[in-house]
């Protein structure tokens, strides 16, 4: 029902829209981050309260938004599990944004709404940096500036929409050549802190853990998880094997790293000495993961100092990856030549509790070949090959101890970390060395730019074994139950199967089958791997160049001089924008006449007052005689004549 109370002078639809509309962008581009819950909710909240101002409906009670905080604050709660990291801290801000929407009525309400939309944009960047969210990003800030306007206005209709936006834009545009030059000059830089990030949140790339199922969660989201550039023609797809991590301690029905490896005392900075020559070098460009490993093919070496090498074959960068990192390899043609680990790390790798599966114990004791530990690699092997296992994102769950005989004999449907993880364990039964490697299996090759994109979903997980003579060798049992996933990549293989893409419904993915969206996916790819490599990774490295283009010979005193014409570029729009309204002003007859007025007034020793009209202040005057007061009344009256006929007209 409509409100018999008349609606505050100040809360209108043209005041609430542009405020409305910044909150909801911003929620979209936190949508993949947050999750719906708390996202949609600050939506339907920001719908409701337009719905509600348009229909002039009473403001709701402060009892309902009481509760209303209180079922956000546990929502919040069970929501975010892990209370001291970084999607819990947004998340919590989404929620008291939304609850001062709910509660908004003054000027000082929407002012303090519109400073958190500035404060949930920045912490947009803090998940994702792509170019397409920076375009959301700037479209939220551009109605956040128009509803700043319309929250400072006096009057209901003080200026219209369009110059309002046109203001707006003036505004960016102009921050564009200080923006730019400070962009120019200072590079980005690490921070000196890391901001964590949920440790089990499956849509931030592998984790140090591996359980039945972690990996399937993956494979159900197609966000980027990297970008592959070779300078020449990259290698056959079945090598395509992006190594991240090893696992090989179990402990408790779970794959972890082992201890020592944590360790950057067991690092080295420098590669390793190889036996080939190079075949070709590759950039990898990684999101952001918030977790120091490195994903490369092998044999790799990499080029920059800042990547630690350890003992086991995997690289690390020095911090967490906070920010898309960009870093080059050299390839090889041969594997690592003269490295052994010692036998106490190998029998570190043969640690598997015999006792928790019956089944499989006595099954690889019908497989074991004690003449040669590859020939019971090929047996185990052909034991999968045998049986009707079956390759799924969706497997059913399986509860208990003994995790690899009911995966074995009785369900015998998995995704590849539970074949790698019944593969390891047959191994180790075996008294063979063996581990899991995390990583990424595949990709797709972008023809327009020649670079391959490696999604979440093309996560994976392998086997190594460790064979004298030729050290670890990469063996892959998804492979035998599903060669399908190996010869054609992930999206082939799981296209049409239940679960695929379940975590990224608006993905272009699922139109890759027609033409011209999948022509324009491609598009879009390859723009945002611009914006990615030129805009977000620019370093030390470019800043060099780009210096150098600009500056001729870079000193400190040409630095100083570029940041001053940047500051002059800023402010010169401004103070031509002001100069051009006093002018306009002055070239006004009746603003002109106004002032002689004014003049006139001082010179008789009136000081006409805010509000007070010309007759007015003329009833103060002090004349010399009748003709000087009725000349002047005259011009007064001829004023006023001219000023409103100019208003009605």
């Amino acid at each position: 029902m409509r409100s018999d109370v008349s609606q505050p002078p100040f809360w209108t639809a043209n005041r609430f829209i542009p405020i409305a509309g910044m909150l909801m962008v911003l929620a979209f581009c936190l949508i993949a981050s947050l999750g719906p819950a708390p996202t949609l909710s600050l939506s339907l909240i920001a719908c409701l309260r337009v719905w509600q101002i348009i229909r002039e409906w009473r403001p709701a009670p402060r009892w309902v938004i009481n509760i209303t905080m209180v079922a956000g604050a546990i929502a919040w709660w069970q929501i975010f599990p892990s209370k001291l990291t970084l999607e819990p801290a947004v998340g919590l801000l989404v929620v008291a944004t939304g609850l001062k929407l709910l509660e908004a009525q003054s000027r000082r309400d929407a002012i303090v709404l519109i400073y958190s939309g500035f404060t949930l944009a920045a912490s947009v960047f803090l998940f994702d940096q792509s170019l397409w969210l920076s375009i959301c990003v700037f479209l939220a800030l551009l109605m956040g500036l128009v509803g700043l306007q319309e929250a400072a206005s006096s009057g209901r209709n003080s200026r219209s929409v369009q110059k309002k936006i046109k203001l707006a834009v003036f505004v960016l545009i102009t921050a564009l050549p200080i923006t730019s030059a400070w962009f120019v000059i200072f590079p980005r830089i690490a921070p000196l802190w890391a901001i964590p990030i949920m440790a089990d949140s499956a849509k931030m790339g592998m984790s140090d853990t591996l359980r039945p199922g972690d990996i399937s969660k993956l494979g159900q989201d197609a966000s980027l998880a990297f970008r592959v550039q070779f300078d020449g023609e990259p290698p056959p797809f079945d090598r395509w094997y992006w190594r991240g991590i090893t696992l090989g301690r179990f402990d408790d029905g779970t794959w972890r790293q082992h201890r020592y490896l944590r360790n950057r005392q067991y690092a080295i900075r420098t590669p390793a000495i190889l036996s080939s020559d190079d075949l070709s070098s590759y950039t990898v460009t990684q999101a952001a993961s918030h977790r120091s490993w490195l994903y490369q093919l092998v044999p790799s070496t990499p080029i920059e100092s800042d990547v630690l090498r350890f003992p086991d074959e995997t690289f690390q960068y020095q911090r967490p990856i906070t920010a898309d990192l960009s870093l080059s390899y050299q390839l090889r043609n041969e594997r690592f030549s003269g490295i052994k680990p010692s036998q106490a790390a190998l029998n570190l790798e043969r640690e598997f509790p015999s006792s928790l599966n019956p089944r499989a114990s006595k099954l690889i004791s019908q497989l074991v070949d004690p003449s040669e530990p590859w020939g019971t690699v090929h047996n185990v092997l052909a034991w999968y090959r045998s049986q009707p296992f079956s390759y799924t994102l969706e497997p059913p769950s399986i509860s208990g101890s003994d995790f690899v005989d009911q995966f074995l004999f009785d369900s015998q449907s998995g995704f590849c970390e539970h074949y790698a993880y019944s593969f390891v364990a047959l191994m180790r039964l075996a008294g063979i060395p063996a581990r899991i490697v995390g990583g990424y299996m595949g990709g797709e090759l972008n023809p327009l730019n020649n670079t391959i994109v490696v999604r979440e979903l093309d996560a994976h997980a392998w086997g190594e074994v460790w064979i004298e003579g030729r050290g670890w060798v990469r063996v892959d049992p998804t492979g035998v139950v599903a060669p399908e996933r190996i010869e054609r990549g992930s999206m082939d293989s799981l296209e049409g199967t239940s679960g695929y893409l379940l975590n990224s419904p608006l993905s272009l993915l699922r139109f890759r089958n027609s033409a011209w969206i999948n022509n324009l996916r491609l598009q879009l790819d390859a723009m945002n791997y611009e914006w990615q490599t030129s805009i977000m990774n620019y370093r030390y490295e470019q800043q060099a160049t780009v210096l150098k283009a600009l500056l001729g010979q870079v000193t400190s005193y040409r630095i100083l001089l570029l940041l001053c014409l940047a500051v002059l570029a800023t402010v010169s729009p401004v103070v031509l924008w002001i100069t051009w309204r006093q002018l306009a002003s002055y070239r006004d007859p009746m603003s002109r006449k106004l002032r002689w007025f004014d003049r006139e007034l001082r010179r008789r020793g009136v000081i006409r007052g805010s509000g007070e009209t010309f007759r007015q202040a003329y009833t103060r005057i002090s004349f010399k005689d009748d003709e000087e007061k009725a000349r002047l009344e005259n011009d007064i009256c001829e004023f006023e004549r001219l000023y409103y006929a100019n208003k009605a007209g």
